[in-house]
């Protein structure tokens, strides 16, 4: 299933700022954190870096830089955004074969219905656009 989280930037400001209460960037983002976390988490590195590695250059070079000792290779950051890719096309591949659809990949129709405070809104992100998650 696809990582739908956009906290460390919504609502703490990491790794740059989008409004919470507005649909607008929320996709973009969105995919762009689940790629990214894809490809730290099959470093093994998970959470423990992906924080910093929003804010920190150099904390993402060096996992990296740790991937390539390791594996004798000399990957580049798009080749590891390249990486996560290919984990999410197989996650969703996997869910395909195990009968997922795209209406899978829904919220509940509360969370378009019910306002929640404090702000009194509801998630507001089309369909439409969430379609596009998966389109790099």
């Amino acid at each position: 299933m696809p990582r739908p989280y956009a906290v460390a930037t919504n609502i703490l400001g990491v790794g740059g700022s989008v409004d919470p209460l507005k649909p607008a960037g929320q996709v973009e983002l969105s995919r762009n954190l689940q790629i990214t976390t894809a490809a730290v988490d099959a470093a093994g590195m998970c959470i423990f870096i992906a924080f910093p590695a929003l804010d920190q250059p150099e904390t993402f070079q060096a996992l990296i830089d740790m991937i390539n000792a390791f594996y004798g290779m000399s990957l580049t950051a798009d080749d590891v955004a390249e990486l996560g890719k290919s984990i999410l096309k197989n996650e969703r591949e996997f869910n395909k074969a195990a009968g997922f659809t795209p209406q899978h990949d829904r919220l509940p129709d509360y969370f378009k219905k019910e306002k929640l405070p404090p702000h009194n809104i509801t998630f507001q992100v089309k369909d439409e656009e969430l379609d596009q998650l998966f389109n790099w």
